[in-house]
């Protein structure tokens, strides 16, 4: 007697009762876990076989860890939220970059190094620069107001802020990701901090 060979690739479909047989239970059976939707049909009384064993093995697995089908899609909804939470999250931080709302550490740090050197380096002058005006007064007020005026200039350093300041003139938009275009797994080189 010859026996039939069956090549199985991806797209093998079998019957309802070759299922049960490779299962090791009753037609009723498979048709239960179909019910519970821990196998799905392609048509009735028919199974891609390379699913449905891989999805009763999956159920076996779990049932053998002690898991149930709602513990195991709560964590997965869960992780999806977090998922979609972090996208968002995200994508806000880019919007406000990129509405000029939000600043770039890197850039807030170039800036205030920048003001902070202007006006150490004003402060640094200053001795040098008042002395020799020093030396033709002998009023201690007219002193005093040639020091507060300097340092009053050397402090207007630190107020002229200007949010433009702490963006790069050019923004490369090539490099901002829009959450919605892709799959997400992108990493952008103009990460916010």
């Amino acid at each position: 007697m010859e026996t039939a060979k069956t090549k199985v690739d991806e797209r093998t479909i079998v019957n309802t009762k070759a299922l049960a047989k490779m299962f090791n239970m009753t037609e009723r059976n498979v048709r239960n876990l179909v019910a519970e939707d821990i196998i799905g049909r392609v048509g009735h009384g028919r199974y891609d076989l390379i699913d449905s064993v891989s999805r009763y093995i999956t159920f076996l697995k779990m049932a053998s860890d002690g898991l149930d089908d709602a513990t195991v899609e709560e964590s997965l909804e869960y992780e999806k939220w977090l998922h979609e939470k972090a996208k968002r999250e995200k994508a806000e931080i880019e919007l406000a970059h990129i509405k000029k709302e939000m600043h770039k550490s890197d850039e807030v740090e170039k800036v205030l190094n920048h003001m902070v050197m202007a006006f150490r380096s004003k402060m640094l002058s200053l001795p040098s620069k008042v002395a020799l005006q020093l030396t033709t007064m002998n009023d201690a007020n007219q002193i005093e107001d040639l020091l507060e005026r300097d340092v009053h200039q050397a402090l207007k350093e630190l107020s002229e802020y200007d949010p433009s300041m702490f963006f790069a003139e050019d923004i490369d938009m090539e490099e901002i990701e829009i959450v919605g275009e892709g799959d997400g797994t992108e990493t952008n080189d103009a990460s916010i901090e």
